[in-house]
């Protein structure tokens, strides 16, 4: 028997299996796809508060950011910089393989091509019935780790309902020659949220955006806009979609379950990303899990800990963000416009963005003093695009 199951081997499933396997407690990581790394839309950008903090292999950090040029509906554009990189982009496949690998390598076990069908919480242990290459086994593990990602669909079968918000997310890998970050907004591509073109290796890029409707049709456009904009050779290209939570579960741990990183929507609402925040949950959880280990006590009570600690850590930034996040959607074409004149004929966004707190990953701050200073409709305009 495994002392515990991790189903998913992103960055957060890994990472805790790793940390697990660390302690020396024997792990399984169960992984539907047949490699690690095959990540639909996640773009792989991460603040260095996350690369200092965590083991990010040197490997899969393709650039660093200093800022990013942004475009209005009009065409319009500023460039916001710092002298100092704000950012990594990395390659999401190398940087999965390694969370992966170094998990492996402190012991804990993966078995890939392998889809959770059921899970089974009894009193003394948890089964889960998976599916490998049309043969069906059972794993036994004193506790599960639901890191499955969004939409699978198994913190439902749980008991933990669904996440209550989210968005879809398109993205595909395109030849350009630009060397900075570009975001663009508006209604055309994005309405609601943004689209993005972001440099990775040498004359490639990542093109994407969020919408939550008509999500192929929207990425279509965009393509044909960098086309004559000569930014791409083409406007043909491989598409990949997929869903990005919003808003958290309610709950997040039961009777020797724990829900973590985007399965549990643990993602920034504001940009949506969820590396970070999962991988700050997933220490939490393995800091919870290795004293549940060690007294053998699984209980709802118990666990109950880890999402307090969790939810100590982000609630309020999440809440804030929701906030932030439900107010850019009601924004017009048109007070986009007013926002990229406001940013262009005064010294405000540059304020902000040099507060000796600036954080790429902590949003709620910068919301705030932009609140105070500003007032809400300009507030939600001037911060947005961070």
């Amino acid at each position: 028997m495994y002392d515990a199951i991790v189903i998913g081997a992103g960055p957060t499933g890994s990472h805790v299996a790793a940390e697990l396997a660390r302690r020396g407690r024997r792990v399984a990581v169960l992984e539907q796809q047949d490699t690690v790394g095959k990540k639909g839309c996640c773009t792989g950008i991460v603040g260095r508060e996350c690369v200092e903090a965590f083991p990010i292999a040197r490997q899969a950090v393709v650039r660093e950011a200093k800022g990013a040029r942004f475009f209005s509906p009009s065409g319009a554009s500023f460039t916001l910089q710092k002298n100092a990189a704000q950012a990594c982009i990395l390659d999401r496949q190398a940087f999965d393989e390694a969370m992966a690998g170094n998990a492996q390598k402190l012991g804990a076990e993966y078995l890939l091509s392998t889809k959770v069908k059921g899970i089974d919480i009894g009193g003394d242990m948890a089964r889960v019935q998976a599916e490998a290459r049309g043969e069906t086994s059972l794993f036994e593990g004193k506790v599960v780790v639901v890191a499955s990602g969004f939409g699978s669909g198994l913190p439902d079968g749980l008991g933990f309902g669904r996440v209550g918000d989210f968005v879809m997310g398109a993205q595909a890998e395109v030849e350009t020659q630009i060397e900075e970050v570009e975001v663009y907004l508006g209604s055309q591509f994005s309405p609601g949220f943004f689209a993005w073109l972001v440099p990775t290796h040498q004359g490639r890029a990542l093109a994407g955006l969020l919408a939550r409707r008509d999500t192929k049709a929207c990425m279509e456009a965009f393509l044909r806009h960098l086309k004559d904009q000569g930014k791409i050779p083409s406007r043909k290209a491989h598409i990949r979609f997929g869903g990005i939570p919003l808003k958290p579960l309610r709950h997040t741990c039961g009777n020797r379950v724990i829900v973590v990183g985007d399965a549990a929507g643990q993602v920034k609402p504001t940009t949506g990303g969820g590396i970070y925040y999962g991988l700050l949950c997933a220490d939490i959880a393995v800091d919870v899990l290795d004293r549940a280990m060690a007294s053998d006590d699984f209980s709802p009570r118990t666990l109950s800990e880890y999402e307090k600690r969790w939810k100590k850590l982000l609630a309020r930034e999440l809440r804030i963000g929701r906030w932030a996040r439900r107010a850019f959607e009601r924004l017009s074409d048109r007070r986009i416009e007013r926002m990229f004149r406001m940013v262009q004929q005064g010294k405000a966004t540059e304020s902000l963005l040099n507060a000796s707190d600036f954080s790429f990953d902590w949003h709620s701050r910068l919301i705030l003093r932009a609140l105070q200073r500003f007032g809400p409709r300009a507030a939600v305009s001037l911060i947005w695009p961070f």
